[in-house]
């Protein structure tokens, strides 16, 4: 029985997302390195055979909520995982305690993930302190399941937190809902699979393939100068700016209007000004 045939329609994780094509994004995420090598190899998506190192849990917040707790980590009705877990999503909220951060709710697109913060950990406490909400986010850390007055609550226990993007974000998503669907597809009819299938079908449309930057021709610089342009010519800093949103930055903006007045097909009758030859 094929799963996307039965209730919810997923649809099929295009070929750009592929599992293993996503962790392309997904290892840079961390260039100021605080990932530690264990969480590297884990991001990878690396077997761990000669180091017994458990892989990381991918799972959607709207499974997550469904999980009890296992000796070797947790389950869910469609699955078993280690208690690590890596995500991606939006920060949205810091909660605060004493004037500290005390938890951040982190969504994606099927829920919200509680991560409590550990105050003995001042170096986090100061990195989650930098990060502005609403913000991408990546966190790897632990499933925790804490008893309090009779009651069991779940809780992430972050061990690294560091900004993302959304073509990280996007990629977490396409390769979580590529397992959770391996998964729905084997196991027995229900409500509960229904809407989880459901929430991933929701997830995947709210995300798409990151578009290809087009190329910045002369030709396209020299039309951005004279649409720009007033008597005066155009100004210099809008020049830039609209070259930023084009994708160059500003020392390769800056380069290339600098190469169009070498060969003369543009000149600055002020500082502030450019003007097409």
């Amino acid at each position: 029985m094929n799963f996307l045939n039965q209730g919810a329609v997923l649809r099929p994780v295009r070929k750009p997302f592929h599992l293993r094509a996503a962790h392309q994004p997904l290892r840079k995420i961390s260039p100021s390195g605080r990932f530690n090598a264990f969480s590297n190899q884990i991001i990878e998506g690396m077997d761990t055979p000669n180091t017994g190192l458990p892989p990381a849990s991918r799972i959607f917040a709207g499974e997550l909520i469904h999980a009890v707790e296992t000796e070797t980590g947790f389950k869910t009705p469609f699955g078993i995982f280690s208690p690590k877990i890596f995500l991606i999503g939006t920060l949205t909220e810091k909660i605060m305690r004493d004037d500290k951060i005390s938890s951040l709710r982190v969504s994606d697109p099927t829920g919200v993930f509680s991560c409590s913060m550990s105050w003995q950990n001042t170096a986090l406490l100061k990195t989650a302190e930098e990060i502005d909400a609403p913000s991408f986010v990546a966190i790897f850390g632990t499933v925790r399941f804490r008893k309090y007055a009779g009651r069991t609550f779940l809780e992430i226990i972050p061990e690294t937190i560091t900004t993302s993007t959304r073509d990280a974000r996007n990629a977490w998503i396409f390769s979580t809902a590529e397992s959770a669907v391996l998964r729905l597809e084997q196991s027995p009819a229900s409500d509960l699979r229904k809407e989880l299938a459901e929430k991933i079908s929701a997830a995947l449309s709210s995300v798409r393939p990151p578009e290809p930057k087009k190329e910045v021709t002369n030709e396209t610089i020299l039309e951005i100068i004279s649409v720009l342009s007033e008597k005066k010519g155009a100004r210099i800093l809008d020049v830039i700016a609209r070259l930023q949103s084009l994708g160059l930055d500003e020392t390769s903006a800056k380069m290339r209007l600098g190469m169009l007045m070498e060969e003369g097909e543009c000149y600055t009758p002020t500082t502030e000004f450019i003007k097409i030859a």
